[in-house]
Formats: structure tokens, sequence, C-alpha cells
């Protein structure tokens, strides 16, 4: 009989697997781009995106209207130097710029999407800066050929603007910066958004903020930065007058009676009203793209524009001289509440001076110091550099696969 050993050995506890190697991170494809990827890209997309017939009838219409109107304002506008057609093509230009490039960006990513040809270009050797940039030159070059078609008319009104040549090189760089610009946020919508109706929309109130939300925005927070005053306009004291000085007043008859000693008063019961320190806000309005543009344009004095060989201050020089006041702000006049002095100006009148802008005002003064003061493109250019870049990360940055996560409805391939 075989004896068997109750309480066996217990077994070897197996020994414990090897811990496995953690999976490297997923990086993605890389993001650097390439000159020839870019040109490749950017070839690939103009000839996908050509034109249909609809599409060379629209630009042919916007085309027409640019030069119809550019001729239309040559026309009309005064014999010898005028800058105000060269002005109006360049505004035109950078409008036409700035609808066209968005919309054909803001359809590039979510459109190849979904009709399935964005996912064998990632699985190429293009990088994802590639095809970000390419795309972006793509819908950019339209615009430029915009200018083109036009580059006769731009030539006749700049030999009539009494510009100088590297200042309508500047200002022709700055549009194209803008509708560059306008063309990378066209772009990054499209990356984000998964219906192109949604992206275009985006897109254009992107754009449209700059151009009017940010004049709305200076307007409506001016309220924010004003101080009260309280009126301080001198007045002739009616009541007061005798009958000699009565009658010289009526009249503007000054022969017998010197305007000097008539009797002045202030109002009796002044208001109160908010004087704005726009100096505070300008700096909103400068972002403005087309602010930015009129701050590249050249200086034209309203005194010595004649002399320097200029034309008349137009649109542009306006535009500078009215950012001009707001940076300034308002004048120690402004903040007394010094609005109107009648003694001063019948003191004026009689000694045959303009109270506006002879020795009783200073208004023409104010007006030349607008005009030539230091331009400030500085914050609008900085404005649509960071937009760019901004644009153009996140578009590469979407574009990396594998994805770590898709928007709902999104094909990929």
């Amino acid at each position: 009989m075989t004896l068997v050993d109750q309480n066996p050995a217990p077994a070897e506890a197996p020994e414990p697997a090897a811990a496995s190697s953690p999976r490297p991170a997923i990086k993605g494809n890389p993001w650097l781009p390439t000159p020839r990827g870019v040109w490749l890209v950017t070839g690939i997309e103009l000839r996908r995106r050509r034109p249909t017939v609809k599409g060379w009838i629209f630009y042919g219409l916007l085309v027409a209207v640019i030069l119809g109107l550019g001729i239309l304002v040559a026309m009309v506008s005064p014999e010898g130097l005028t800058s105000i057609p060269l002005e109006m093509v360049l505004v035109l230009v950078l409008g036409a710029g700035m609808l066209i490039a968005p919309s054909l960006a803001a359809t590039s990513i979510n459109g190849d999407s979904s009709e399935g040809v964005l996912a064998p270009l990632q699985m190429t050797r293009l990088t994802a800066g590639d095809l970000a940039l390419g795309k972006l030159l793509s819908s950019w070059l339209i615009a430029f050929f915009v200018l083109l078609t036009i580059a006769p008319l731009m030539v006749y009104a700049f030999v009539r603007s009494g510009w100088h040549g590297d200042e309508l090189a500047i200002v022709l760089a700055a549009i194209l910066l803008v509708v560059m610009t306008s063309t990378a946020i066209g772009l990054a919508w499209s990356s984000l958004a998964a219906r192109a109706v949604a992206s275009v929309s985006l897109a254009h109130l992107t754009t449209g903020f700059l151009l009017l939300g940010t004049l709305l925005t200076f307007v409506f927070t001016q309220p924010l930065v004003s101080e009260t005053v309280t009126d301080s306009s001198r007045y002739v004291d009616y009541e007061a007058l005798t009958d000699e000085q009565r009658a010289a007043y009526d009249s503007w008859d000054w022969s017998e009676v010197d305007p000097a000693s008539l009797p002045c008063t202030t109002d009796p019961d002044p208001w109160e009203y908010g004087v704005a320190h726009t100096e505070r806000t300008a700096w909103i309005v400068l972002a403005n793209p087309v602010v930015m543009i009129g701050e590249m344009s050249p200086i034209v004095s309203y005194e010595t524009w004649e002399e320097d060989g200029r034309a008349a201050p137009g649109l542009f020089a306006e535009m500078h001289a009215s950012v001009s006041g707001w940076r300034i702000g308002p004048s120690e006049a402004d903040l007394a509440g010094q609005q109107w002095d009648e003694c001063a100006m019948l003191v004026a009148d009689a000694n045959g001076e303009d109270y506006y802008g002879g020795s009783g005002g200073d208004w023409e003064v104010e007006q030349e110091e607008r005009s030539t003061y230091d331009r400030a493109p500085w914050i609008g250019l900085g404005v649509q550099g960071v937009l760019l870049l901004g644009s153009i990360w996140i578009v590469v940055a979407r574009l990396r696969v594998p994805y770590k996560k898709l928007r709902q409805g999104s094909r990929v391939a």
C-alpha cells in the first residue's frame, strides 16, 4: 500500500513577468514646411480650385466694378494732382482681397476632408506645414492676381497722386499683408469647423469685426474714459449793455464802441458734459486694418502740401488727422469746458481777425499738428502678425496626423 503525502510541498510561485517597455508617444507627422512641398501644394490647390464659368463671371464683374469706379472717380476728380483716385483704388483692392481670399480659404480644409482628398495628402511625405502654407498661398495669390489686373488703372492714379514710388510700395505691401492675414483666418476656421458654411461665416465675421468692430468698440468705450466738465463759455451780458453798446452789438458796428468794453458773463445755469480721454483707447482703432493702412500712407501737411509737391489732403490724410486727434486727446481748453467765448469773437471780428483760425483761436494750428503727427502703424502691424502666425499655428496643429480627437461628422478618407 502506497502512502500518499498528505502535506505536499507548495509549488514554486511563477516568476513575475518582466515589465513591458512603455510604448513611445505618438508625435505625429513632421510639421516643418519645406520650399518644395509648399510649392507643390500651392500648384495642386491652384489647379484643383480653378474657377468655374460662374467663378470667372464673378471675378470679371468684380474687376469691372473696380475699374469702373476707378475711372469714374478719375473723371470727376479735379484737374492737377489728386490722391482720391489712387486711394479709392487701394480701398477697393483691399475690400476685394478681404472678400475673395478668406472665402476660398474657409472651404479649403473642411471641403477637402468632406470630399475625401485630404487624407491621401496627409499620408504622403508632405508635412503639415507644407499643406498649411500651400493652401494659404494658393488662396492669397487670387487676390494678388486681382491687383495685377487693375495695375494699369493704378499706374494712372499713381501718376496723379503726388505720392512717391516707395510710399505706394509700402501701402501695397500692407494691403497684401492684411489680405494674407484674412486668408489665414479663413483657413484656421476651415480647420476648426466641420461645415464649409460655418467656416465661411465665421471667417467673414472675424474680418468684419476687425473692420467695423474695432471702430464700434472705440466709440462705445468712450463713456468709460470720459471726464465730466462744466461748461465755462462766456457771453455778452445783454441786460447790462448801455444803449450805445446795445446798438453797436445789434448792428456789429464797432466804429463808436470798443467791443472789449462790453460786459461779459458766464452762463448762470451751466451744464455738465463728458469729455472723452481718447488717448487712452486710441490703440483700439489703431488695430483696424484700414486705419493701419492709412497710417502707413504719406503724411500730407494742411499748410505746405503745395510747396511739397503733393496733392491736397485726401482720404488717407483726413483719416490720419482724425486718428492723430484721438491719439493726442482733449486739450486743456476742452477739459476746462471752454467751448465758446462770444466776447473774444467780437474783439477778433472788430480787429479783422478770424476767431476760429486767427489770433482768437488755434483751430488751424491744431489741424496742422494733427496732419503732421507721427504715424503709428505698429499696433495694427502687430495685430496682423499675431493673427497670421496664430492662425497658421492652428492650421498646422489640425493637419497633423494621427488625429487625437475628431470633430463629430468628420470624414477622414
